[in-house]
């Protein structure tokens, strides 16, 4: 028998997971939308600039927290795909209707005053897996490790604050990991708001 490759185990994992997230009730998946507002409070301070996201397919929805951080005051910001590359760019909600899908990619974006990753207090990352060491698995596009490969030069900045977002059942024990990958701060799910790593109450 032979030992899987990382891609292959990847491939597997990340089977696992979407399985595992589309599996969850409606009604839990609104609950668990509600709850990461409540636990992310403490970041949505007035003045501070946050990047979230939209959520697609089974994603944890986060429009509860960007509402949430709008009205205290805080300038939120979502993520716009480049015509090239794959470093995103992040644009400002101002109140206007300008909204717009993607051409390729069919994802609902704004067309706002815009701005890099590096210019964020507090950014809601999207994931599909993470471990207890704060390494994420995305979808397999690459633009979120593009986008946040600043922090690998300058890991001890800690602008943004990166908040990895997900379900509990997106919590793994290792997550496989490349040379490119950037650690998360802190993870935010339905059961809180925990600071990276993750360690067990005996450690």
């Amino acid at each position: 028998m032979t030992a899987s490759s990382p891609a292959t185990d990847k491939t597997a994992l990340r089977r696992q997971l979407r399985r595992a997230r589309i599996a969850l009730p409606p009604a839990y998946r609104a609950a668990a939308a509600r709850a990461v507002a409540r636990h992310a409070a403490r970041l949505l301070k007035r003045g501070k600039r946050v990047g979230g996201y939209l959520a697609a397919g089974s994603e944890l929805d986060l429009s509860d927290l960007l509402n949430a951080a709008l009205w205290r005051g805080a300038a939120v910001f979502l993520p716009q795909i480049p015509r090239r590359g794959r470093r995103l760019w992040f644009t400002g909600l101002d109140g206007g209707d300008r909204w717009y899908l993607h051409p390729r990619y069919r994802i609902l974006e704004y067309a706002g005053a815009r701005l890099r990753a590096e210019r964020l207090d507090v950014l809601f990352v999207p994931l599909l897996g993470i471990d207890g060491d704060g390494f994420r698995m995305g979808q397999g596009g690459g633009f979120y490790d593009s986008t946040l490969a600043f922090r690998r030069r300058h890991a001890l900045s800690g602008k943004p604050l990166l908040v990895g977002v997900g379900f509990d059942c997106q919590l793994v024990d290792a997550v496989p990991r490349e040379a490119w990958d950037v650690r998360l701060d802190w993870l935010l799910t339905e059961s809180g708001l925990r600071r990276l790593p993750l360690r067990s109450p005996d450690a």
